[in-house]
């Protein structure tokens, strides 16, 4: 066994960390910038350093699972989640149901699940008593997860959002802006680990964008199979603009919007 492979098992047997889930060049490129910053030569001297210095495995964890993210990434993308979020919601109220189920899986900080709260208060308006959006937002970095708890934010995150949209659902604090509670309530943060975990069940709509291109192939059908099978008829399933769906999943999904990746059950 080469070090390259002896370094993932052992990640694995320390952390319980499933380093199957990732293609050999991701692993490669993020366990490049640890040791660039460790100066070790060698993976045989990064699992020596990982053995003897305690601060070590949770940042390289952090680096591993880290996702660049921010609110309303990708424009065109939420103009069209707007639009079938408009129909959805439609669609619930037309068949006198009240309540709507969405999952933001591997949510990294949170930003796509409050981008997705605040639009569907927008499309409710008057009607926010009345009908109850659910958004659980999930991530398997437990640091990600308190972020989005707290739900604070710096400025830069924040370029994709409309000023109308900042003022109603954020509120300056010390050089960031956090998001309001009534907007924090909309949002269910926890731990899902989306290899080795049951999906969420009985979604009405859930996103997955700019995670699975980070897994092998035979993963990545596992995973949209089990995200089809989470989603109640009619459901709908947005992923990355640069992810494709592969394997059976390809057959059971009906394209929205090819261009923007919005497919429905």
């Amino acid at each position: 066994m080469d070090e390259f492979e002896e370094l993932k098992k052992k990640i694995s047997k320390d952390k319980n960390f499933s380093c199957a889930q990732y293609k050999d060049p991701y692993l490669k490129r993020r366990f490049a910038i640890r040791m660039r910053a460790t100066t070790t030569k060698s993976y045989r001297e990064y699992m020596k350093l990982l053995d003897t210095d305690p601060e070590e495995y949770p940042i390289l964890l952090n680096v591993l699972t880290v996702n660049v993210t921010e609110f309303f990434r990708d424009t065109s993308v939420f103009e069209e989640v707007k639009r079938v979020l408009k129909l959805a919601i439609k669609a619930k109220q037309e068949n006198h149901r009240n309540s709507m189920r969405i999952w933001s899986a591997g949510c990294s900080n949170g930003s796509e699940a409050y981008t997705i709260a605040m639009l569907s208060d927008n499309i409710l308006g008057t009607e926010t008593n009345s009908f109850k959006v659910s958004i659980y937002a999930t991530d398997i970095d437990d640091g990600s997860l308190k972020r989005g708890r707290d739900g604070i934010y710096n400025p830069d995150l924040l370029k994709g959002v409309q000023k109308p949209y900042l003022q109603k659902y954020f509120n300056e604090v010390d050089g960031g802006y956090q998001v309001t509670n009534a907007t924090k309530k909309m949002v269910t943060f926890k731990r899902n680990d989306l290899i080795n975990e049951r999906p969420l069940p009985m979604m009405d709509m859930i996103f997955c964008r700019n995670v699975v291109i980070y897994f092998s192939r035979e993963l990545q059908e596992k995973l949209f199979m089990n995200f089809y099978r989470s989603l109640n008829k009619g459901g709908y399933f947005v992923m990355g603009k640069t992810e494709t769906l592969v394997g059976e999943a390809r057959d059971k999904f009906t394209p929205v919007n090819n261009k923007e990746r919005i497919y429905q059950k």
